[in-house]
């Protein structure tokens, strides 16, 4: 199985390699609040991405009021009230289109009922009449993965060092178990880490599984590919907490949130092996051949674009 997946496993690479430059979701919030039957508070923060703001904006059936706006090293929180002479039926971010990120919505009745919403590019406008908190983290736990290159990149070299699918089985439980763990560490506040010096990491853990690949002997992470990665896995798992910080926990549910959040990671990184492993059935039927370089290119590619991200993101810490 080892053989065949390096043979064949470039071509999800490949398919990669032209997005590697896409960014990871730091999702925006509002969160709004019902004062009275005519009165809503807001607030809407949305991340620095490349650094600068992208100029999002709330419309709704309402009339705005902003109120405070303030500007910090990571996001633009603006505080506004909505007068509305109808109930609020609808939200929309405009401008969110342009982005890769989503926006987190979160809408408080006067009983104090919560209905949370997800607005993404696709679907920038939402009704309020429905809605509901366990899809959502679910989602974003979804598209954080899709969205996160580098992790979807580090997943991928795995397969070209695990030989069996019960090694492989055990080397992605590894992966689950130790970001989950930093994740929610991270996410009740146990566990605080500046994000940019981890990211650095992340690339330089890409960096060092590339070099591992390419040297073929019988090195640790060879031996006992289920340890490197569960500790490269602690490593990501603080990545992932980046966008939970952004949105944060529903104090009600935070424990099931958090959980949503993770199945959605593993859902989503369960698809991508299982598409690799698909394209290399395919592959295998319609008996491809390639050479060794070609099948060692997407390692080179992989390794120097983290290359870059890993010096791209270090000019960002000591800057």
């Amino acid at each position: 199985m080892k053989l065949i997946i390096n043979r064949y496993l470039f071509i999800a690479l490949v398919i990669a390699a032209p997005i590697s430059w896409a960014h990871e979701m730091r999702p925006a919030l509002l969160t709004i609040k019902q004062i009275d039957d005519s009165t809503y508070q807001a607030v809407f923060k949305q991340p620095q991405v490349q650094g600068r703001f992208l100029n999002l904006s709330v419309k709704t059936n309402c009339e705005t009021r902003l109120t405070k706006s303030s500007v910090n090293s990571a996001a633009l929180e603006e505080t506004f009230d909505l007068i509305c002479t109808e109930p609020l039926a609808t939200i929309e971010i405009a401008g969110i289109e342009r982005t890769l990120i989503d926006t987190m919505i979160v809408l408080e009745s006067l009983d104090g009922a919560r209905r949370n919403y997800l607005v993404t590019g696709r679907e920038p406008k939402i009704e309020t009449a429905g809605g509901t908190s366990a899809p959502v983290y679910f989602l974003l736990g979804l598209e954080h993965l899709f969205f996160g290159i580098d992790h979807i990149l580090f997943v991928l070299l795995l397969l070209y060092l695990v030989s069996g699918w019960r090694n492989l089985v055990k080397v992605v439980t590894s992966f689950t178990v130790a970001h989950s763990i930093t994740l929610g560490l991270s996410a009740f506040n146990i566990v605080s880490v500046s994000q940019a010096p981890v990211e650095a990491m992340i690339a330089l853990s890409i960096i060092l599984l590339a070099a591992e690949v390419l040297r073929k002997d019988t090195s640790l992470i060879y031996q006992k590919p289920w340890l490197i990665t569960f500790v490269f896995g602690l490593l990501h798992g603080l990545g992932f907490a980046g966008a939970l910080a952004e949105i944060g926990l529903p104090q009600a549910s935070a424990a099931m949130a958090l959980f949503l959040f993770n199945v959605g990671i593993e859902v989503a990184q369960l698809s991508i092996i299982a598409v690799v492993l698909a394209l290399t059935v395919a592959a295998t039927r319609t008996g491809l051949k390639l050479t060794q370089p070609v099948v060692t290119m997407p390692v080179y590619l992989i390794g120097g674009v983290s290359c870059y991200w890993f010096i791209d993101r270090s000019l960002t810490v000591i800057g």
